[in-house]
């Protein structure tokens, strides 16, 4: 059999060429596939592949360094070149390399992929390609059931390959157990299928080549021994849990067709990703979790409001309540849990810096927090990372003074008592200020009794005291002179202060009374 080693960055385009053919059957087998140059060499020694099918351009290592690296370190490896047309300058650099041919990407023709890499094969030495015209390969047509396409398999062979009544997927996220190297994924998955394979010696099982990144069998049983396949992962969990502490497994819900598979397998990856909440389970049984709670919002708007007023308290703790709810009713997954939480924390930063505090130890410490989000394996960790915060923010705004002193707020007093007549708001007095609206409206509120509204209202009432006196001015346009453009609502206001109407207090005036607000 000819081993093919796959490189190429499209994630997409590994899948169709995995599933163009039925390598199996014209004598090929897809032993592996990376992203990149750098992960396909850690793949080279392990795998030992007889062909890489590489793409040109790819992040981290591109395909003529790969190409140079191979041809110097095993010259015995053929190589063909995955290009597209604005590629074919640097496919032409490869030839002087010792590439062997090159494939056009927009033009995958299986016929023709597959007489070009036997007639490549046919040049390396102690190898013989046979061909199986008899059966599609299972674990090929299994594959292509996950990637959404159909199979070529009959009832009669699907009943032949699957005695039993019952499926069920197991499997693992191999990146939360080792290093994500390339080469140590691979191991560990050749591990956990050596330590599998005994255990599951009765059942029928294939594993599943769906990404490098999870380990996935489809397990086929009677529905009777269902107990029996459980209790025998569980004493397999704890006797490897000595060895490697953070194993774990995830058991997908029971299945009774393949027809099904592809949704399984959709909703099992989701599976997998539970062990970030749930630190210490080692089998996570899908028939034992509630379903997934919907998703609840994370009200930036209220979160900012709170660090523009500088409730920094407050503003963490909705964050942590949001992150412990988040962890109990697993209703966000890691990567959107760990990118919300960089995002408040960027808040922080931003919105005190944007106020005029001087942060600058803890904005030099913001790509090492963001750096410590991502590398959390669990999700109780993301919660001492934010204590860490609440900490290192305390020490940072101890003692600093408020970026509004005295003498502005003196100044912005004096702006309102000079513009009363005006139509103005705090976001206004904000703007003219250069102050965030938020901010400024928990200041003002702290510092003059009766808050910016009830202050501007005081005001317009004093002033219009004083032309209410003066009996040639109508007691209707008085209301407009002071800033009011609604006559019956400037009444209101201003008998909420004097305890008498507009009129009534012109009348005391006229009949020599003293009015009862002056």
């Amino acid at each position: 059999m000819c081993k093919i080693l796959i490189v190429d960055d499209e994630y997409l385009l590994r899948q169709g060429i995995k599933h163009l053919v039925d390598w199996e059957k014209e004598g090929f087998s897809i032993v592996g596939e990376a992203s990149n140059g750098k992960e396909a060499l850690g793949l080279i020694e392990t795998l030992k592949p007889h062909i890489i099918l590489s793409d040109i351009v790819m992040p981290v290592m591109d395909g003529l360094e790969l190409v140079k690296y191979v041809k110097e370190n095993y010259p015995q490896i053929q190589i063909v070149i995955l290009s597209g047309y604005s590629d074919f300058n640097y496919v032409k650099g490869t030839f002087k390399l010792g590439v062997n041919d090159y494939i056009l990407k927009p033009k995958l023709n299986p016929d023709e992929i597959v007489t070009l890499l036997k007639n490549i094969a046919l040049n390396i030495p102690n190898l013989t390609i046979s061909t199986n015209e008899a059966k599609p390969n299972v674990i090929n047509e299994l594959n292509k059931l996950v990637s959404g396409f159909s199979t070529n398999l009959t009832r009669t062979e699907i009943s032949e390959a699957f005695p039993c009544d019952t499926f069920l997927l197991l499997g693992t996220d191999v990146r939360k157990i080792c290093s994500k190297t390339a080469e140590n994924i691979s191991r560990l998955k050749q591990s956990l299928i050596r330590r599998l394979k005994p255990l599951l010696n009765t059942f029928t099982y294939y594993e599943l080549d769906t990404t490098k990144d999870y380990f996935v069998l489809i397990v086929n049983f009677n529905s009777k021994d269902y107990a029996e396949l459980i209790e025998c992962l569980n004493n397999l969990t704890l006797s490897l849990i000595h060895q490697c502490p953070d194993i774990y497994f995830s058991v997908s819900n029971t299945f009774n067709s393949l027809d099904n598979l592809k949704d399984t397998y959709n909703s099992f990856k989701c599976l997998l990703g539970y062990k970030f909440f749930l630190k210490n389970k080692s089998l996570i049984m899908q028939q034992e979790l509630s379903d997934r709670s919907p998703k609840k919002k994370f009200d930036f708007k209220y979160y900012s409001e709170m660090l523009y007023s500088l409730n920094i308290a407050s503003a963490l703790d909705y964050l942590r309540q949001y992150i412990e709810n988040s962890i109990i009713e697993f209703s966000i997954d890691e990567f959107e849990l760990k990118t919300l939480f960089q995002n408040a924390f960027y808040n922080i930063i931003n919105i005190l810096e944007e106020l005029n505090f001087d942060i600058g130890e803890l904005s030099g410490s913001k790509i090492e927090y963001f750096q410590k989000i991502d590398d959390s394996r669990y999700a109780d960790e993301l919660l001492n990372i934010l204590e860490n915060i609440n900490s290192d923010l305390t020490k940072a705004l101890n003692g600093k003074e408020s970026p509004i002193d005295d003498e502005i707020i003196g100044k912005i007093t004096q702006y309102i008592t000079s513009h009363y007549n005006e139509q103005l708001s705090l976001k206004d007095i904000a703007d003219k200020f250069h102050f965030n609206y938020y901010y400024l409206s928990s200041y003002f509120s702290s510092h003059i009794a009766e808050g910016f509204s009830e202050y501007l209202n005081k005001i317009r009432v004093e002033k219009a005291l004083e032309l209410l006196r003066n009996e040639a001015i109508p007691v209707s346009e008085v209301s407009y002179l002071v800033g009011y453009s609604d006559h019956s609502y400037f009444c209101k206001v201003f008998k909420k202060f004097t305890k008498v109407t507009p009129s009534k207090f012109r009348k005391n005036i006229l009949s020599n009374k003293r009015g009862i607000y002056e």
